[in-house]
């Protein structure tokens, strides 16, 4: 009886969130100028290609396998049947990847014994954030279904830890190998699915891997032989713009364009190289807990955008829950540095999206001032930029130190069994 009461109140709890979520969107929606991201307008001018019967990997629009490009041929298709905006059917899918993330995260509090009350006020201010509510309303990218693949496998490797059921494990490889055919950034996970490597079948470890690898190689192999050139230059050649934020945006402003051409070319062996160094980290373990999942996971997903080349505003939809969970398994001075991190995170990217002509600058066209044109002009030059991310660059940079001295963190503690997060 008791279980079935704290059930109900579960239920209870995750659709009052759910609405909480998607209130919020309504109401951004409908008080903010229609206004948005340069990458909404290039999914528009994706699907006119499409409708064209072209090939939009031609154009230099799409820089991503092939999981986009269908959900905007859908899109355009639903938009002529229902005469729907197709500004407002991108907002609407990307709303439902929020929905879905907020479940998975609800259940992993579950799982992880986080959430036992069925309520908790972090998850009302993920739900009410200003981050996610203007880069899936105003940005219009889809790293949401980044995070939540993502989500979906941490998810996964937590139940495999507990169970020891194969088909958790097969079905965390399948997870993460749908990350990467949306995406393809997930693929810094694989050191996670090394744990236990040893004591599994060697049938087992090769359906793993077939289970990751074959999305992606269907889905880049399909748009590969229509258009070699294309996906070649803009797929897997493709690169964040450096120069805008962190390490390429400080060289920038000195003008160091040939260092910043050094670390672009080096920072790829330095995401395999801390790949590879967890790796070896992990493949030794023949169990990992939960916490011995999450905090390496968070770690390598905060070294992208710390030590990367380049960055985008929607990369943090990839770790956003990740860092909520941290949160709460925290303690003491980890959780003062999310706190404070996520209030710097909340206000770089209020005014960013209210300022930066790129990603829609809503003040701009909410006050129609001529001032505020000038100074969104002014503020959208790299120096600025990188100036206005330099607080949220140092919060990236010592978060990532505070994850590496983190007694959970494999990357570090080889030999550790600590079950306590470091404070």
């Amino acid at each position: 009886m008791i279980l079935i009461q704290d059930k109900k109140t579960q239920f209870k709890s995750l659709s009052i969130l759910i609405c909480v979520l998607l209130a919020s969107r309504l109401l951004f929606v409908w008080l903010m100028p229609a206004t948005y991201s340069s990458d909404i307008h290039a999914w528009l001018r994706v699907i006119e290609i499409l409708n064209s019967n072209e090939n939009p990997y031609n154009s230099g629009l799409l820089n991503y396998p092939p999981f986009w490009i269908q959900v905007l041929y859908c899109i355009g298709q639903l938009s002529d049947i229902t005469s729907v905006s197709q500004i407002s059917l991108i907002q609407s899918f990307l709303v439902i990847g929020e929905c879905l993330v907020m479940l998975v995260t609800y259940l992993l509090l579950i799982k992880l014994g986080l959430n036992n009350k069925g309520f908790n006020p972090l998850l009302v201010g993920l739900a009410l954030n200003p981050v996610c509510v203007l880069l899936n309303c105003q940005h219009g990218n889809f790293d949401i279904f980044v995070g939540l693949w993502i989500l979906l496998f941490v998810y996964l490797l937590v139940c495999y830890s507990e169970s020891n059921e194969s088909y958790h494990w097969l079905a965390a490889c399948f997870c993460l190998g749908m990350g990467i055919f949306t995406k393809t950034i997930p693929f810094v996970l694989i050191p996670l699915l090394l744990c236990g490597v040893s004591r599994r079948t060697a049938g087992l470890n090769f359906f793993g891997a077939a289970l990751l690898l074959t999305p992606v190689l269907i889905g880049l192999g399909s748009i590969y032989v229509l258009c070699p050139d294309g996906v070649a230059q803009n797929v897997l050649s493709y690169r964040s713009m450096a120069g805008w934020y962190g390490i390429t945006g400080l060289l920038n402003l000195k003008s160091l364009d040939s260092s910043i051409e050094m670390y672009s070319r080096i920072s790829p062996f330095m995401i395999l190289g801390i790949m590879i160094w967890g790796g070896l980290s992990i493949y030794r373990k023949d169990k990992l807990s939960a916490v011995n999942i999450i905090v390496p996971a968070l770690t390598l997903l905060v070294f992208l955008p710390t030590f990367g080349p380049g960055y985008s505003p929607p990369y943090i939809l990839w770790y956003l829950p990740l860092m909520v969970i941290y949160y709460l398994l925290s303690s003491g001075r980890v959780r003062y540095l999310l706190i404070t991190g996520f209030i710097i995170l909340a206000l770089t990217y209020s005014f960013e999206y209210a300022f930066f002509n790129s990603h829609g600058a809503f003040i701009k066209f909410y006050t129609q001032s001529e001032s505020v044109a000038v100074f969104s002009e002014k503020v959208g030059h790299s120096a600025y930029q990188t100036m206005i991310r330099l607080p949220m660059f140092l919060f990236y940079l010592t978060l990532f130190v505070a994850l590496l001295r983190d007694k959970n963190n494999l990357l570090t503690h080889r030999k550790t069994e600590a079950t306590e997060v470091l404070v």
